[in-house]
């Protein structure tokens, strides 16, 4: 089998910043007939619940390139642009984060439309990607398929808290791309992922942890479907009584900031008006943005690594 290319077409690696303004413009748009349609929100939505909204869905679309993941930057970089570019840096921090070889078998648990996936393909890595939202498989399969990575890349519907469909050290790495916050029950998914692993496997996952709680935070948690999303320390704590050895973390805070910055700019006006009428819920990722925002030193991004033992 030949390895694809390991580089990105100008194309699909950059994207104007007219594109940008035209998204965002777009997505408050579809914000303000969101809220017009929607009732008041006060449950917790399950994850396709949460990726179904418009909101999610065209702000996805048109301002992260139906990209689901934060961008990697320079640090003290001030603006997110272009976006493209921070995505590949981000998926490629991750690609090296795993340190494996070219024709290593991993598991992609959450992999949204594909992006991180394509990206582990083009560096010779075979890639089996699950996902438990309904269109996010579609996405998924139709981006790779229109890639011509579809030997690389198996994309099925699947719930990393069940990997029943794998047998017992099936892969050499996993990796997760914010998506373990969204958890049900992390220990039963952490040892889900040990048993899947071959010993030697290592695990990698780009999240979020956070060290002061607040009504406001658990707010935006609930409603995104993150209420698990583990206090800082504990990712150490469950990936080592899991079994996992050389825990080692890196904090990215500084380097994904510019991007939630722009989301908390974009959506400061919004997000007040909603407030006046009480009507914030309805728009959770304009909510999130500003808040993740203007209370940043409160959370982490970070890049956890750990390996299972020989």
């Amino acid at each position: 089998m030949t390895q694809p290319q390991s580089t990105i077409s100008k194309k699909s690696g950059s994207i104007s910043l007219r594109h940008y303004v035209a998204g965002s413009i777009v997505t408050l748009l579809a914000l303000l007939i969101g809220v017009a349609l929607s009732s008041r929100n006060t449950h917790a939505p399950s994850v396709q619940e949460y990726y179904s909204l418009m909101e999610s869905r065209i702000g996805y679309w048109l301002i992260l390139g139906n990209t689901r993941h934060c961008g990697l930057y320079p640090k003290g970089q001030l603006l997110p642009f272009p976006i493209s570019k921070a995505h590949r840096a981000m998926e490629k921090k991750l690609h090296a984060r795993l340190s494996l070889p070219a024709g290593s078998r991993v598991l992609d648990a959450g992999a949204g439309s594909g992006h991180v996936a394509m990206y582990m393909a083009r560096q010779g890595i075979r890639v089996q990607a699950i996902d438990i939202t309904p269109h996010h498989i579609v996405d998924a399969r139709r981006t790779v398929e229109k890639n011509g990575l579809g030997d690389w890349i198996q994309v099925a519907e699947g719930d990393y808290h069940d990997l029943s469909a794998f047998s017992d050290s099936s892969f050499d790495g996993i990796y997760t791309m914010e998506t373990f916050v969204h958890a049900d029950d992390p220990k039963k998914a952490l040892a889900e992922f040990w048993r899947v692993l071959k010993p030697g496997g290592v695990l990698v996952m780009h999240e979020g942890d956070f060290n002061r709680d607040s009504e406001k935070l658990r707010d935006v948690l609930r409603l995104s479907h993150c209420g698990n999303t583990l206090r800082e320390g504990q990712y150490r704590e469950l990936i080592t009584k899991t079994g996992f050895v050389d825990y080692d973390l890196e904090d990215l805070s500084d380097q994904v900031l510019p991007l939630w910055r722009f989301f908390g700019v974009l959506g400061y006006i919004p997000y007040k008006v909603l407030r006046v009428f009480g009507l914030q819920d309805r728009a959770i990722n304009v909510m999130a943005g500003v808040e993740t925002w203007l209370n940043w030193k409160d959370g982490r991004y970070i890049s956890v690594r750990a390996v299972k033992p020989q």
